[in-house]
């Protein structure tokens, strides 16, 4: 028990206006369109149960390798191996795999592209080149997520920009004459880029390092929102999309805040468990342990709200969101078509964009814009979980009118 006592709550007036901000808040969750948010995310029983076990006044901290066998602190490092190794089951990783709870889809991308250079570069010297043919080049698509140009930069990686079809798909004949042979290839593929939620093709991504031949290659990708639900979908070749064993990636970086409802920023992070073996990270003598990850603390509860997430929904109840969200993204694309209003929407996508509509429509669903070459002045909207059809019609009514209650 603490000797200094201090108060549960602010003072009267600072307590007011935080009440009058939450108020505001959630009276415009569902208006939070444009970005890939599950509004209602179901974690009322979590923040019970934490209030109710007393751990909502306990600090909680995982440190580097959550599979480390002996540890001292408090910690909850079996629930995160479990969140992992649930996920590296749905990607099909079989047993020989890594991972981690990271601090969001560019933490995810950061371990990936940092895994990445490092297993390159130690293959590279097995392999005899020299220091500078043994660079790795960074490819990426030019509407893959900003991030991971970004973390190229800060990581000091040579990259290179490739180009993409109009809906968004990386142009793997621009990566076939980008693409150098004589050095190792870190591509990054998008699964569902940022704006247009297209997927790279990783058979034609393929087909290409197999005809260009670099002398070593590591495929990580960047699946923010789709590695949410790809893997529930109905349709086989859409399960196969993230199936490592039928893709052969090296990594795979997933958020935690879109399709699978955390409230906050978190992800996940999961790698072939040899890439481990190319880090070549030295004991930390005062923790007894090897830290392989670059965030050496990250939140104990992340991984207690995610094992949540997983044990109240199910593989039942994540194949009936992802039904969900489907059905309700051909609903808006059709209700639109209704009144002459063109969408243009990616295969398994639930990004739906359109001619941008009235600046007072675009602030009232908080949609994203863009300027596009081949579609013009564009907006978009995510179609999440808590869409329903009186959501749909409503935003239908304000695109069409161009005005807003």
């Amino acid at each position: 028990m603490k000797e200094v006592s201090l108060n549960p709550y602010p003072p009267a007036e600072v307590l007011e206006e935080m009440t009058q901000v939450a108020t505001a808040l959630v009276k415009r969750q569902f208006y939070q369109q444009g970005y890939p948010f599950d509004m209602e995310v179901n974690l009322s029983g979590y923040y019970e149960w934490l209030r109710q076990t007393g751990l909502c006044d306990v600090t909680l901290i995982n440190v580097g390798d959550p599979y480390k066998d002996s540890w001292d602190m408090l910690d909850t490092d079996v629930f995160e191996r479990r969140c992992i190794d649930f996920f590296a089951e749905t990607f099909a990783f079989g047993e020989a795999h890594w991972g981690v709870l990271s601090n969001g889809g560019t933490d995810g991308n950061m371990h990936g592209l940092f895994f990445g250079r490092k297993y390159l570069e130690d293959v590279a010297r097995e392999m005899g080149l020299d220091e500078k043919q043994g660079k790795p080049i960074l490819y990426v698509s030019h509407e893959a997520h900003y991030s991971v140009r970004k973390l190229g930069d800060i990581l000091q990686i040579e990259t290179r920009v490739i180009g993409s079809h109009p809906m968004g798909q990386m142009d793997t004949d621009d990566l076939r004459r980008q693409l150098d042979p004589n050095r190792p290839a870190l591509v990054a593929i998008a699964i569902g880029g940022t704006f247009k939620g297209a997927i790279d093709d990783q058979e034609a991504i393929a087909q290409v390092l197999e005809e260009k031949q670099p002398p070593c290659v590591y495929r990580h990708l960047d699946a923010a929102l789709f590695g949410g639900y790809l893997p529930w979908v109905e349709e086989d070749s859409a399960k196969k999309i993230l199936n490592q064993q039928h893709q052969k990636f090296d990594s795979i970086a997933v958020s935690g805040h879109k399709f699978l409802a955390m409230n906050e920023p978190a992800g996940i992070f999961l790698c072939r468990k040899e890439i481990l073996n190319h880090l070549h990270n030295s004991p930390i003598p005062y923790l007894n342990t090897n830290i392989p990850t670059i965030s050496c603390s990250r939140s104990g509860f992340d991984c207690l709200k995610l094992y949540w997430r997983i044990q109240t929904t199910g593989a039942e109840g994540f194949r009936k969101e992802t039904a969900h969200v489907l059905k309700m993204t051909q609903l808006l694309r059709e209700k639109l078509a209704e009144k002459g209003i063109p969408t243009y929407v990616n295969p398994f996508s639930t990004t739906v964009c359109m001619p941008r509509p009235a600046d007072r429509v675009v602030h009232k669903y908080a949609m994203a814009s863009n300027s596009c070459p081949h579609f013009g002045e564009i907006s978009h909207v995510v179609v999440m979980q808590f869409f329903n059809e009186t959501l749909i019609q409503e935003l239908v009514d304000d695109v069409v009118s161009g005005d807003c209650a």
